[in-house]
């Protein structure tokens, strides 16, 4: 994890490529004719057993009969033959090998004891491996192009080096991503397709970059799945440590075949949404599509330190100018406003008859008098109340590179961000722009869907995140809790109820419902002399788990006969439900407040997730939650800020207001409870969780714990 093998692999001074032809339809042959043509800068040994000479370099028989041990060994023969030359590579004491063979575990059995035996060999001679079945590697910095893409043979592409990078679980797409980068004057400097990873992975890949040495800014990835999620996420917060940005593309996270437990944490959190969460947390940007992914680094790629959420926008087309406002506010960013100062200063620049305010609609004299476009986008750049300028630009298809070198030009004098969209043709120009760090677009949805990760700035503080080694808070006992758990299992019981539940919760300090258990209607007087009325009464069995939806409550219950005949009703429905085990629970009934839904489950990928949303009767209805890793203190201000039902938590209709200060301590306390017990745990609901407001703290009113295996 030093980063050494990243050295080695991405700035070798010497590469053997084993399987190096002079047949252009071989992978060996393109890999060599590559590394050629875009000029690797150290050795390169081809080796072939056939030939003395492969395409005009000097070929030798076998690794073994190379002058010198490469730094790095790229193994394109077929799987059986790569196997035996990677044992060459050992024997040679190479330490990066890149195998780029196809026919491994991708391709059933026996390619899975080929590439057993793969990672047998290269764990004995301590060999870092990258692959199999990986299409290769760039670094353009020193012409390394150690890939076998069919997209790099290209007549005249010309690689410009950069702070971005592509690292892809998929070859085809990380090849055509670094293409479409490079054609479009994207700045992606580095590419790893890590293929198999049966040694090297994504995750080794993104914190390798991520180090403080590295020139890598910006890291664009596409991922299938996530092999080290623990990796990924210690490598995210070394990211954002650094300040740099992580945009991930993640297919396959579509909830077909998804099993949900009966827990209502489990049925909400899928994995897609999971994804959300957790990337949110890390302060990961999520792209939709691949054209998205490169959107959005190509502005983190000119401002990976964030551009802030007010605008300017000015454009040929007052239609333009619109369809950006919309786009900017449906994306939670706002319209700088034009102060008097800031119409006066414009008014020189602009014929009588146009607004001064945000949208500006120039008309099209700044576009033939480009003087004046320079002294507009000066003035909206001096405008304090703005963080960057959107400018909207169309057609003048003879003169587009004369705006876009006048545009470039400006971009280098202006202390804020400007971005470019470009209706109709303007290729020459979006190209010159894109190639010159000024982003272009071709259209508002785009432009402002780019924009919008950078709006938020790369979150700070993640890489010192709680863990459960750190010392317990005040109030917390543990033990106390895992021995209820312990005791659960020992009858064999899979689900705690909410009586057994809230002992749990109480033994990590967070406030629960007053409230007895009685068998019979004759024990209620008792019970209820420890209780407040009104009570509610609700019907406990370990085969019940959701008791509303059969009828099992009863609400309002204001007097001792009140509450002693609803425990008979209860009774009678737990015979004729066939619950062999019943009782009722009396508690205390809490007044009307926010209801919300804070639970956990444990997630095939993260393991322990926490959720917290809108709970109660529209726990299903609204479908309206957040999911955050488990060590997620300082994350409840941005996930109830996230939630979509803002109106529910800002005092609608009568209902206390919910501060985040306010509930933040109960589900930080919860959120220690699952670091410390979530291996034990499938899922956990506190629904209700009732915020009273007034500065007191939530109170929990309903949980269920599911055991694990």
């Amino acid at each position: 994890m030093s980063g050494n093998w990243l050295d080695k692999l991405l700035d070798p001074r010497s590469v053997a490529v084993v399987g190096g032809s002079d047949d252009m339809k071989a992978p060996g042959g393109r890999v060599l004719r590559f590394m050629l043509s875009y000029g690797f800068a150290g050795d390169i040994y081809p080796v072939n057993p056939k030939r003395d000479m492969v395409q005009g370099v000097r070929a030798y028989a076998s690794v073994a009969d190379l002058p010198a041990a490469p730094d790095l060994a790229v193994i394109v023969v077929p799987a059986a033959a790569a196997v035996d030359a990677l044992q060459q590579c050992g024997e040679r004491r190479v330490p990066v090998v890149l195998v780029g063979s196809a026919g491994f575990a991708e391709a059933g059995p026996e390619g899975e004891r080929l590439q057993s035996e793969l990672k047998r060999i290269a764990t004995e001679y301590g060999i870092r491996l990258f692959g199999p079945n990986t299409n290769g590697i760039v670094n353009v910095r020193n012409g390394l192009v150690a890939t076998f893409t069919p997209t790099m043979d290209q007549e005249g592409l010309k690689l410009v080096d950069g702070p971005v990078a592509i690292v892809s679980q998929s070859g085809a797409i990380g090849g055509a991503l670094f293409y479409d980068a490079q054609r479009s004057g994207l700045p992606v400097g580095r590419l790893l397709n890590t293929g198999n990873e049966i040694d090297i992975s994504m995750e080794m890949a993104i914190e390798a970059l991520s180090e403080p040495g590295s020139s890598i800014t910006t890291i664009l990835c596409y991922a299938e799945g996530l092999r080290r999620p623990a990796l990924f996420v210690r490598a995210a917060r070394l990211a954002a440590a650094q300040g740099k940005r992580i945009v991930l593309l993640k297919a396959g996270v579509s909830a077909t075949g998804a099993k949900a437990a009966a827990a209502h944490t489990a049925s909400l959190s899928g994995e897609d949404r999971v994804y959300d969460g957790v990337l949110r947390q890390l302060g990961v940007v999520r792209a939709r599509s691949v054209t998205h992914l490169l959107d959005i680094g190509r502005v983190f790629a000119a401002h990976p330190r964030g551009i802030g959420r007010r605008a300017s926008v000015a454009s040929l087309s007052g239609g333009v100018g619109i369809m950006l406002t919309d786009a900017l506010e449906r994306a939670g960013m706002r319209l700088a406003v034009h102060s008097p100062e800031v119409q006066r200063a414009i008014d020189p620049l602009l014929p009588p008859f146009l607004g001064r305010n945000n949208p500006l609609d120039l008309g099209g004299s700044p576009f033939h008098h480009l003087d004046r476009l320079r002294g507009i986008l000066q003035v909206l750049d001096n405008n304090p109340d703005s963080d960057f300028t959107i400018l909207g630009a169309g057609g003048f298809e003879r003169r587009q590179l004369e705006i876009a070198d006048v545009l470039v030009d400006e971009a280098k004098k202006l202390k804020k961000p400007l971005f470019v969209v470009w209706y109709g043709g303007g290729d020459l120009a979006s190209h010159r722009l894109n190639s010159a760090g000024v982003a272009c677009f071709p259209d508002a949805e785009r432009v402002v869907s780019a924009i919008a990760p950078a709006a938020r700035p790369v979150v700070a503080g993640t890489s010192a995140r709680r863990t459960a080694a750190e010392a317990v808070p005040a109030g917390v006992d543990r033990n106390a809790a895992a021995a209820v758990l312990e005791g659960a299992r020992k009858a064999g019981r899979k689900v705690i109820d909410e009586v057994d539940g809230k002992r749990i919760l109480a033994a990590y300090g967070i406030d629960t419902v007053a409230e007895r258990v009685v068998a019979t209607s004759d024990e209620c007087a008792a019970a209820l002399q420890g209780l407040r009325l009104p009570v509610v009464a609700k019907l406990r069995s370990d085969e019940l788990v959701h008791k509303a939806r059969v009828g099992g409550v009863r609400l309002g219950l204001a007097t001792a006969d009140a509450a002693r005949a609803a425990v008979n009703e209860l009774l009678a429905l737990a015979k004729k439900l066939g619950l062999h085990k019943a009782d009722v629970v009396l508690q205390e009934e809490i007044p009307a407040g926010v209801e919300l839904l804070l639970g956990m489950k444990r997630d095939a990928t993260f393991g322990p997730v926490i959720t917290l949303g809108i709970g109660g009767v529209l726990t299903e209805a609204w479908d309206d939650v957040q999911i955050r890793l488990a060590d997620c203190d300082g994350e409840v201000p941005d996930m109830l800020a996230s939630l979509r039902h803002q109106q529910v938590l800002q005092g609608a209709g009568g209902r206390p207001v919910v501060d985040a200060a306010d509930i933040a301590p109960t589900v930080e306390r919860f959120a220690r409870l699952v670091c410390d017990l979530g291996d034990q745990l499938d899922a956990v609901d506190i629904n209700p969780l009732i915020v009273r407001g007034g500065g007191a703290g939530p109170v929990v009113v309903d949980t269920v714990f599911f055991l694990g295996d």
